[in-house]
């Protein structure tokens, strides 16, 4: 009831001031917060009502033009958005497609409304705020759960959502990581630096409990480029080796079983040293072990974890050969249809027997055989061009305003939305997450900050200029010359 009346009590305020649909919009996206309600609400469609008041507002307000900035990423979006459309009505499997097409429509509608609506300081650092810590509440959430079940149980996303499976959360939470240090810098309140440091740890440690080994890669990743473009790297390096064992303590041996031999195959010994087992140990259960009489809880997971999980490098040998089967796919759809692909729902069983009989079907696997397998070679050329261009557009706000004062706010800004989508493209490799809001949602950020930094410095020269002219006119009184004065040169 009270989420009701918080949703639809601000529809009136939706309509005054329509910046507020998109916040409401992205709350309802990222956290689905009805998903931790009960009764009718649970499954109530708000974000429907919230879109609809949204777009009305945005037609009857006099202050918003409906009118985007004419620049390279925004154009590939859109370009990239029509292709989408193309490719579903040549699509191998049409209903899957279809129904896949009207999800990716339903998330694009709301990124052109951010475009559209988001432009000043305000705007930008409250939506960031409110993606970041409403995916953010779940980390925390899964930071304590881990904590309290003792890191022997997989940490979940919100159900019914695109990160509801443990990989997919992962990777969620290592894009909003960035997003959370940035209000971490942004503050000078000690306390509230503290808070938001405790929070990204728990969000560390969900990643761990959620056993994902692909959103593991990305942490890595990203840890990697935070400590190489960080100024104090002595210090990031401290914090580092100090949070890294010590989220690692915390997670029982079937946790390090599964993360090792990806380590190992990783080359990093650095990393596979703050593990407290010998690595080139085979995990086996041994036939003859049975329990004694009295046994404790973790001892029972333990024994309980080796009997489903005889050898696990035979498992990682399996999952690795079900990416292969989902990326060869994507490979023999894309060279059979190069121009348009497979269409979305590539990826389902009548495909599979189509194109690699035999094989049962798999996940993606992959954001990038999953564009090139649903929307052929054009389509994955699109969407990469328009991943670079926008990173060079949050590059360009990095260069131009980290040592500008009034600026330096939009480079860090800039700076944490690339790492996050540096997470989103390691996690990537190995998790089909191509059509998520997210990514979306950061790339419209990184071009919506470098259109409002060029525009703040439009105006501030434009008023050097005036102020500058104005200097140059100088002041010009009136002179009292003596009566009878005759002037030289006047008769």
């Amino acid at each position: 009831m009270l989420l009701t009346l918080i949703i639809f009590g601000s529809l009136p305020l939706i309509l005054i001031r329509p910046h507020y649909g998109v916040y409401m919009w992205a709350w309802l996206t990222y956290m689905t917060p009805h998903r931790l309600a009960w009764g009718f609400a649970y499954d109530f469609r708000f974000n429907y009502f919230v879109a609809i008041v949204t777009i009305i507002a945005i037609i009857r307000s006099k202050e918003i033009k409906i009118r985007l900035p004419m620049v390279l990423p925004l154009l590939l979006w859109m370009l990239f958005s029509f292709w989408t459309s193309l490719t579903t009505i040549l699509a191998l499997e049409p209903f899957s497609a279809r129904q896949e097409w009207d999800r990716f429509v339903k998330i694009q509608v709301l990124i052109f409304i951010t475009y559209l609506i988001i432009k000043e300081k305000k705007q930008i650092v409250t939506l960031v705020g409110i993606i970041a810590f409403s995916i953010g509440f779940f980390g925390f959430k899964g930071g304590l759960f881990t904590i309290f079940k003792g890191g022997y149980f997989r940490v979940m996303g919100p159900e019914y959502s695109f990160i509801a499976d443990n990989n997919t959360f992962a990777l969620a939470l290592n894009m909003t990581l960035p997003l959370s240090l940035y209000f971490m810098y942004s503050t000078k309140k000690i306390y509230i630096r503290l808070a938001l440091l405790v929070h990204n740890f728990f969000c560390i440690l969900a990643i761990f409990g959620s056993y994902s080994r692909g959103g593991l890669v990305a942490l890595i990743a990203m840890g990697t480029i935070f400590w190489v473009a960080s100024r104090k790297k002595i210090t990031t390096l401290i914090f580092i080796l100090i949070l890294a064992p010590l989220a690692v303590t915390m997670m029982p041996n079937k946790w390090i079983q599964r993360v090792s031999p990806m380590l190992e195959s990783l080359n990093l010994p650095l990393l596979t040293g703050l593990l407290p087992v010998n690595l080139t140990q085979k995990i086996s259960l041994n036939s003859s072990s049975a329990f004694p009489d009295e046994v404790n809880f973790i001892q029972l997971m333990d024994f309980g974890d080796g009997l489903i999980k005889k050898d696990a490098e035979i498992l990682q040998d399996l999952s690795i050969l079900g990416r292969f089967d989902a990326w060869n796919l994507a490979k023999t759809v894309a060279n059979d249809r190069p121009f348009v692909g497979g269409g979305f729902g590539a990826f389902t069983q009548g495909v599979f027997d189509r194109y690699t009989p035999g094989v049962f079907r798999h996940d993606a696997h992959s954001i990038y055989f999953e564009v090139l397998g649903e929307q052929g070679y054009m389509g994955l050329l699109i969407w990469v061009l328009m991943h670079l261009s926008s990173i060079r557009s949050g590059l360009w706000v990095v260069m131009r305003c980290r040592h500008d004062p009034e600026l330096a706010w939009s480079a860090l800004m800039a700076k944490m939305i690339i790492l996050g989508l540096v997470g989103y493209y390691s996690a990537g490799i190995s998790l089909g997450l191509a059509y998520y809001d997210l990514p979306y949602h950061y790339l419209c950020l990184l071009v919506i900050l470098s259109v409002h930094v060029k525009s703040k410095i439009r105006i501030r020269n434009e008023e050097e200029r005036l102020h500058g002219k104005n200097q140059g006119r100088g002041h010009t009184f009136p002179v009292q010359w003596p009566a009878g004065t005759t002037l030289p040169g006047i008769a």
